[in-house]
């Protein structure tokens, strides 16, 4: 019985956010704590490209969550989690990706992480986040 609420725990986490949680499906689907290592300002339908043509042997699922864009009346995805063999995940969103491992694949994370900065986006301009509220007080230094 506890099995099944510690498993529903789980799945509920899962679906943290807009998508998948891509920390917590490792979890769930591997049973272990992942080892991460992210890589920012890239190309992400480049990367995309590549992680198909590369590991298409070893790809066992994906994961895509898209959107319709009405201007050009085209599908786009916001982000897509492939499960490799070996314990391996790939998240590619936004303009960044982020490899989950075990801890003793360091030297093949490595060259990964080397082959996807040849994707790295040309004069690149961090997003502008919306709805961001700074919280803070002002302090006075002298008191009257």
């Amino acid at each position: 019985m506890f099995n099944f609420f510690k498993r529903t725990q789980v799945h509920a986490e899962i679906f943290n956010g807009h998508f998948v949680d891509v920390k917590a499906l490792y979890v769930a689907k591997f049973n272990d704590v992942p080892c991460v290592t992210f890589i920012g300002e890239l190309d992400v339908a480049k990367v995309f490209e590549y992680i198909q043509k590369t590991y298409s042997s070893d790809i066992q699922a994906s994961y895509q969550h898209s959107y319709f864009n009405h201007d050009d009346q085209q599908v786009y995805f916001n982000s897509t989690i492939v499960v490799l063999s070996h314990k391996r995940v790939i998240e590619i969103a936004n303009d960044y990706c982020q490899v989950l491992h075990n801890d003793n694949q360091y030297a093949w994370v490595r060259q990964l992480v080397n082959d996807l900065a040849q994707f790295r986006m040309e004069n690149y301009t961090p997003p502008v986040y919306r709805h961001i509220h700074v919280v803070g007080f002002a302090k006075e230094t002298a008191m009257n």
